[in-house]
């Protein structure tokens, strides 16, 4: 385990060429080793560089970075930002050289020669979480914000950086210890005053049934969360050659998926992250449908399967020239009955003689949902963008004002966890259990929720979380 006494240093910036390269330093000794290896300049002549002495906190300065003998690096720009209000709650150095990877890493050398060690992945966050500038959740959601795909996604993961999670938890969890405390007051004074006891019964189960309930609303923004993160996984399907590949190539604004008239020429599935309306789409698509094939044939027809039943959205392209054939209805039947919902039917090549309308395809698969489309022409496509955000945000696969909370799958488990424990305890108050038997649930909920929040976690768990951050963040 390494000290965090300790002063570290990284390159904060992505490798390769760049304008601008950043080398991060934090702890005791970084002002020190900076004033040792930086020369700020008052002109072009060697002789107008100078040593500092005491930096004004949060100022830029321009200069040369310089190795024992003089000899300069790079030129720079350094900031001096003085403890505790930093990123890590220590002193932190951050100086703005030029991006490529020798000038950043001949910097880097020569701080870690001064005495500064090279950081580890994700340090500089651990640092601030372990100094008490955010807590754990809050740190997590720094990572979030490094991979949010949309500006929905970054929105989401920002809310949780201010707080949002942290706060509701901590509300939560306060709220648990209140009635632990009043549990323990009417366990020293049950022989007292029957009537007021079952009040407070009664009083108690209504706010555990309560709390439950704002759980179960966080798993639910969690679901919402993962699919800001991980992209709604929409799934293209029909049967050979109704215009899959040819709708896939559209949606993602270039060629990808082979298009010929030859059925069964997609054999595997193919995946691309698209943006509509802010929220990233994993767009997937599979080898045509169909009862006979050969052996190659059958083995994507079972991955496409299999994509089917993992869908959160399906779209269901038909054929309007050839009508509703049995391929078509055997398709509908692979599709799980709890994803039928999720369907948009997507009546295609309507450039044709059409055999089909949206009231045929509405009557025979129950939809109301059914959008004409010719991909020869265009027409009906942006119409079917529209129906995508309409699904999307209809309530019952996002909520458009926000409801969605990135969570990793460490949070998932816990809230999880915590809402098993209270569904305990409120089948134990139905059942008109004692209140002390009911607090080991509440407590087995508090301890859940405050290792949420990096209260009383391990070593090992610190370790694994900071692990998936970068080096220099």
């Amino acid at each position: 385990m390494q000290s965090e006494k300790e002063t570290i240093v990284a390159i904060s910036t992505p490798p390769g060429e760049g304008g601008i390269g950043i080398v991060r330093m934090s702890g005791p000794e970084a002002f020190k080793i900076a004033l040792e290896v930086f020369a700020a300049a008052r002109g072009k002549r060697k002789a107008e560089r100078k040593k500092l002495s005491s930096p004004v906190d949060k100022k830029l300065y321009y200069g040369y970075i310089v190795d024992e003998e003089g000899k300069e690096i790079d030129e720079v720009l350094i900031s001096f930002m003085k403890a505790p209000y930093t990123y890590t709650r220590e002193d932190i150095v951050e100086i703005n050289a030029h991006g490529g990877i020798v000038p950043l890493r001949n910097i880097l050398k020569l701080i870690i020669k001064k005495g500064a060690r090279l950081a580890e992945p994700g340090e500089f966050t651990k640092r601030a979480y372990l100094n008490g500038r955010i807590d754990l959740l809050q740190a997590e959601s720094v990572l979030s914000i490094i991979r949010a795909k949309t500006d929905k996604a970054l929105k989401s993961a920002i809310q949780s950086l201010k707080g949002a999670l942290s706060g509701e938890i901590v509300k939560i969890r306060d709220a648990i210890i209140n009635i632990l405390a009043e549990i323990e007051v009417d366990v020293d004074f049950s022989h007292e005053e029957p009537d007021l006891q079952n009040e407070n019964y009664q009083n108690i189960s209504q706010r555990i049934k309560h709390l439950k309930e704002r759980i179960e609303l966080l798993l639910k923004k969690k679901e919402r969360g993962v699919i800001l993160q991980e992209g709604l996984k929409t799934v293209i399907t029909g049967k050979p050659n109704v215009g899959k590949s040819s709708l896939y190539n559209y949606l993602i604004r270039e060629d990808r998926a082979i298009v010929t008239e030859i059925p069964g020429t997609t054999r595997d599935i193919l995946i691309e992250y698209i943006n509509i309306g802010g929220v990233p789409l994993k767009l997937i698509d599979t080898a045509g449908l169909r009862k006979n094939g050969d052996k190659v044939e059958k083995i994507g027809i079972e991955i496409s399967k299999k994509a089917m039943k993992d869908a959160d959205l399906l779209l269901f392209l038909i054929d309007a020239a050839t009508g509703l054939t049995t391929e078509d209805r055997w398709i509908y039947e692979q599709i799980p009955p709890e994803n039928r919902g999720n369907v948009i039917y997507v009546l295609n090549k309507i450039d044709l003689k059409k055999e089909l309308n949206i009231e045929m395809i509405k009557k025979e698969f129950c939809s109301q949902k059914v959008i004409e489309t010719s991909l020869v022409t265009g027409e009906g496509l942006e119409q079917l963008e529209e129906a995508i955000m309409e699904k999307v945000f209809s309530g019952e696969l996002m909520d458009e004002e926000g409801g969605a909370l990135f969570m990793e799958t460490r949070h998932g488990e816990l809230l999880s966890r915590a809402r098993k424990s209270m569904q305990d305890a409120v089948r134990a108050l139905e059942e008109n259990y004692p209140l002390d038997i009911i607090s080991i649930d509440l407590r087995q909920v508090q301890q859940c929720l405050g290792q949420l929040l990096g209260e009383d976690t391990a070593e090992d768990v610190l370790d694994n979380i900071f692990q998936r951050f970068c080096i220099g963040k």
